[in-house]
This record gives structure tokens, C-alpha cells and sequence, in this order.
């Protein structure tokens, strides 16, 4: 197995964590960490959720080549303790996760990932990173397919991306979040996305001479050719002003996916909870670097109308009661997370792409009008339960107490 196929050796900071986590003797203390999002975008107000699923698809298959942990050793300068622990690492962690093309919004935890600390944050240092970008991708292209008003969104991008999995990654999060084919033909072949395009290059009439295809900035287009949107970051103001104008097409070619500013969606993964005397307990103050702690074991409860719109979204702590409907004028309640991996087996296969597609755009219609402006949305309503805010001041209150730390 190439390096590259080690996705636990990508990260050197959190092998370096791991490895203070063996010298300090927490490394087999069970551990539990929380993703979510801390800000959206500008003038975004909802993120469409992406790269969970194909997270799962890592639980399936070795994720750390024992013949690269030598070399990896070598580079990051880490102990033999954790090269001979991850030389034979069988990851037994639990996964509580939304799957994808959930509707989500800052502040409330995505997933949950527990298990023994050190395997623990490994893994959700890994999913933070791939949930963040398919996340990203995810939610702009949600936000062209509200922008082109029903008209199909072309995914253009993914067939450009650097890389195989790279590839797969835009593909499946660009359908997710809403695109209705893509120009990639090893995503459609191995992901189920339909497949549609059209040639780039024109013949002349006299068969030699070859000519590039430009397309007219606003020139009319037959209902049936694709537009290309072109490859810049204003797809979504191109496609604006190009609907404004009247144009049709018969779908829009989105070539700037995978230029989705991921910095502009900034996550958590933040070490919640840590076995005390066989029990759950909150960490301590100096353990983790999070300026504004979160501490304890959470869940996101979703609360909805008779007619099955989102009213409002509570964060609890897993073990308190919650808040009845009625407190906020809904009619039912449901959890947002489920189980999808026991003891590092999945309890599952992975959800196709399409499954998570026709959640996004299924909800999106659930979701209050307002939050979904494309400028200056709405803000959905996300509370913290009083338990959760009352740890959340205790845990500021010791913080406060430690002696100060540069850098």
C-alpha cells in the first residue's frame, strides 16, 4: 500500500498529540471529541452537510500501511511506543454522525467520535478535515442550485481535481448538494451520478479546421446546450445575472467547485468528554487548546411544525431530558445524528450520493424562506440547552483560572 493510502499518517501535529498522549499515559483513556461548524460563509445561511459518508468507507479497509510507519517515524521524530501502537492500530472507536446532505448550522455538533483517546482524536482529526471541504463544496453548489431557480446545475469541476480521491470527493459532495450530473465519467461509473456534457471543440464546415468553443458571455443559448459558468469564484453571480437577463440553457456548467473557500468555514473538533473512575467526566481545563470550551457528551434535537417545517434546532447534553415541542410552538422532535460505527465497524454500508441529494434538496424546502437568501439570509434559530450553557460556564470560569499561556 503507497504512503499516500495511510490517511492516519497525514497529519503530523495530531501524531505529534498522539504521541504526548502515550507519554502522559491518556493515550487508552477513553476519550470523546465533537465536529461541528464554528461561522458559515458570509451571507450563507445554512451548510449542507458532506464527506461523513465517504469517511465510513475508511472503516473498511486498513487505514495505516505498517511499512510507512517507519518512514513517517523518521520525518515527524515520533516515539517507538506509538510507531510499534500504530504499526498494529485496529482503530475501535464509535461514530454518531449525520449522514450527508443533512441541513446543519453553526454551533451544533455533526458528529461524535469516541473511543480510546489516542485512536480517538486521530480519527476525528481525519474526518474534520474531509468534512470540512466536501462540506464546503457541498453548500455552494446548494446555493447555485437555488440560484438557478430549476434549471440542472452541471457538476464541471470534479474532473479537473487533482487526484483520484480528490476526483470522487468534489463529485459526491457537488451532488449532494444539489448538482444534477456531472462531466466526470469515472464519478458517474463508480458513484451513480448521471453523466452529461457536451464537446468542447466545434469542426468547421470544410472538416479540417478546428475551432475552440467560446461561450458568449450573454448570448443566447437553444435550451438544450449547457452554459459554462466558467472557471472563476463568482459562478453564483454569473448565474444570477444570467437568469436576470433571460438566458436559458438546458443546464449550468459549474467548473469552480472545488475552489470552495474552505478557510471560510472554520470547525471545531473539540475534546468533550474523558473517562473518569469508569465514568464520563469534563475535561480538564488545561487539556485541549479551545479557547471557549464546550465540555460534555451533546446531541442535536430537531424541532419541527405540523406541516414539517424546521422551527429550531436545541443542543442537549445526552443524558438530559428535552425540551418538550410545545416550548417552541412545534409538533415533533428528532435527533440528528445516528449511530454509524461500533467498536470500528460500520453499522451500515454508505448511503449513495443520491440518498444524500434528495435529503438536501428535500429539507432545503423545510427550511424558513428567509434562511435561504442568497444575501443577507436569516439567522435559523440554534439554542443550547441550560445544562449545556451552565457547563459551558464552568468550564470558562476554570479556564480562567490557569495560568496564562503564550502562543
Amino acid at each position: 500500500m503507497p504512503p499516500h493510502h495511510s490517511p492516519l499518517l497525514l497529519d503530523g501535529r495530531a501524531l505529534l498529540d498522539a504521541d504526548r498522549l502515550l507519554d502522559a499515559r491518556l493515550a487508552d483513556r477513553r476519550a470523546s471529541f465533537e465536529l461541528s461548524f464554528r461561522a458559515a460563509p458570509p451571507h450563507t445561511g445554512f451548510l449542507v452537510v458532506s464527506g461523513l459518508e465517504g469517511s465510513l468507507e475508511l472503516f473498511g479497509r486498513p487505514l495505516i500501511d505498517p511499512a510507512a510507519v517507519a518512514a513517517a517515524q523518521s520525518l515527524v521524530g515520533f516515539s517507538d511506543a506509538l510507531a510499534q501502537r500504530l504499526a498494529h492500530l485496529v482503530p475501535a472507536i464509535d461514530l454518531d454522525a449525520v449522514p450527508d446532505g443533512t441541513i446543519v448550522f453553526p454551533g451544533a455538533p455533526i458528529a461524535t467520535v469516541e473511543g480510546p483517546f489516542l485512536e480517538a482524536s486521530l480519527l476525528a482529526s481525519l474526518l474534520r478535515a474531509a468534512t470540512r471541504r466536501a462540506t464546503a463544496i457541498a453548500t455552494r453548489t446548494a446555493r447555485l442550485h437555488l440560484a438557478a431557480a430549476g434549471d440542472p446545475v452541471i457538476d464541471g469541476s470534479s474532473a479537473h481535481a487533482a487526484g483520484a480521491e480528490a476526483s470522487m470527493l468534489v463529485a459526491r459532495a457537488a451532488y449532494v448538494g444539489g448538482a444534477a450530473a456531472t462531466t466526470n465519467v469515472i464519478a458517474a461509473m463508480a458513484l451513480g451520478v448521471p453523466f452529461r456534457a457536451s464537446p468542447a471543440l466545434v469542426l468547421g464546415p470544410a472538416g479540417p479546421s478546428i475551432e475552440t468553443t467560446v461561450v458568449d458571455g450573454w448570448g443566447a443559448l437553444d435550451t438544450d446546450d449547457l452554459a459554462d459558468l466558467g472557471a472563476g469564484d463568482d459562478e453564483e453571480a454569473m448565474l444570477i445575472e444570467a437568469k436576470r437577463r433571460g438566458r436559458r440553457a438546458g443546464g449550468w456548467i459549474a467548473r469552480g467547485l472545488d475552489d470552495a473557500e474552505a478557510r471560510a468555514l472554520p470547525m471545531r473538533c473539540e475534546l468533550v468528554a474523558l473517562e473518569q473512575g469508569g465514568a464520563w467526566a469534563v475535561p480538564p481545563a488545561d487539556l485541549g487548546d479551545e479557547p471557549a470550551p464546550r465540555p460534555g457528551r451533546k446531541m442535536v434535537v430537531r424541532y419541527t411544525d405540523a406541516a414539517g417545517r424546521l422551527v429550531a434546532d436545541v443542543v442537549h447534553l445526552m443524558a438530559e431530558r428535552m425540551r418538550s415541542p410545545q416550548d417552541f410552538g412545534a409538533s415533533t422532535l428528532a435527533p440528528l445524528s445516528r449511530p454509524r460505527v461500533r467498536q470500528g465497524r460500520a453499522l451500515e454500508l454508505p448511503e449513495a450520493p443520491s440518498a444524500g441529494r434528495d435529503r438536501s434538496i428535500a429539507a432545503r424546502a423545510t427550511l424558513p424562506e428567509v434562511v435561504t437568501y442568497l444575501r443577507a439570509p436569516a439567522t435559523y434559530r440554534v439554542e443550547e440547552s441550560a445544562a449545556v450553557l451552565s457547563q459551558r460556564e464552568a468550564a470558562a470560569r476554570a479556564r480562567a483560572k490557569l495560568p496564562f499561556r503564550a502562543g
